[in-house]
């Protein structure tokens, strides 16, 4: 299959090695910066010098993007946009964390060019892209998720479909926020032990061991007993998604207090300067809240 990838980041570049690895495609992909493109090429991938030229007579345009500024302009742009060069019955598979209003018109602009679109965003992290291990929450047609799935499933190991198009995007939105909730809260209660008797990494052990704590509260409970974050889910992205989630829920009336106030905690976390860490970064918050820290 032709193949291409729009967007070379921590996972974009990750998604494209996997393809090659297979030698089944012809992958050729695009990023903002062109110096990422090179480790590709040297593995077997064509570049491109605009998401156009990416997409021209591609079977399969694959993109993924930091939010929908970026999205927009990748595959919107009405000079260099990847939608202006494909063809129609092409696929877009777009596997950013975007909000869903961006989808539904990527998905009205798709269909105006006769072009089959998915929303199918990822959970997982850096491991599980090099591993194959991704999971996808799709939204869209079933039938054209089944064209889209062989190739979906050489990159992860689960694919969910949820629903017509936008329900991948809310999907996501509403995974991230989870996790961010439980991560945040994991936090507040770590930094709520200052002045108790207990000790941190053993009230954390026991914690853990508990039925109450999810493996992603319990993994960011151990990490948060470092010092060193190094960014896989950095807060800025974290920000990122609670504020299209938050703005997402406003816009159907939906109530969601304790997203809003995770939104507001790495906010505050991106105001210290610790946007590029990790979300357990989230931690040195409630340390320095902390009396005499």
């Amino acid at each position: 299959m032709k193949i291409a990838i729009l967007g070379l980041g921590a996972m974009g570049s990750r998604m494209a090695r996997r393809l090659l690895a297979t030698g089944e495609h012809h992958i050729t992909v695009w990023n903002r910066t062109a110096e990422a493109t090179r480790p590709m090429i040297e593995q077997g991938a064509t570049a491109a010098p605009t998401p156009a030229t990416a997409a021209e007579r591609q079977d399969l345009v694959i993109s993924m993007l930091r939010d929908d500024h970026a999205g927009r302009s990748v595959w919107l742009d009405p000079d260099i946009g990847a939608l202006t060069a494909m063809n129609p019955g092409a696929l877009a598979v777009d596997c950013s964390t975007v909000t869903p209003a961006f989808t539904g018109e990527l998905a009205a602009r798709c269909a105006q060019h006769g072009v089959d679109h998915l929303d199918a965003p990822v959970l997982g992290s850096r491991p599980q892209a090099d591993a194959g291990a991704l999971i996808f929450l799709v939204g869209g047609s079933s039938a054209v998720l089944r064209r889209a799935e062989p190739v979906l499933r050489q990159l992860g190991s689960a694919v969910h479909h949820m629903g017509p198009a936008g329900t991948g995007a809310q999907m996501k939105l509403l995974a991230n926020s989870l996790f961010a909730v439980q991560v945040a809260a994991v936090a507040e209660l770590i930094g709520a032990l200052h002045g108790t008797n207990l000790n941190p990494a053993r009230a954390v052990e026991v914690l853990t061991a508990t039925p109450v704590a999810s493996q992603a509260a319990a993994t960011a409970a151990t990490a948060m007993l470092g010092d060193t974050f190094p960014a896989a889910f950095p807060i800025e992205l974290v920000g990122k998604d609670l504020g299209y989630a938050t703005a997402d829920a406003a816009s159907r009336q939906a109530t969601i207090a304790l997203t809003r106030t995770a939104a507001h905690t790495y906010q505050q976390a991106i105001n210290e300067g610790h946007g590029s860490d990790h979300i357990t970064a989230v931690i040195r918050l409630f340390r320095s809240a902390q009396p005499g820290s």
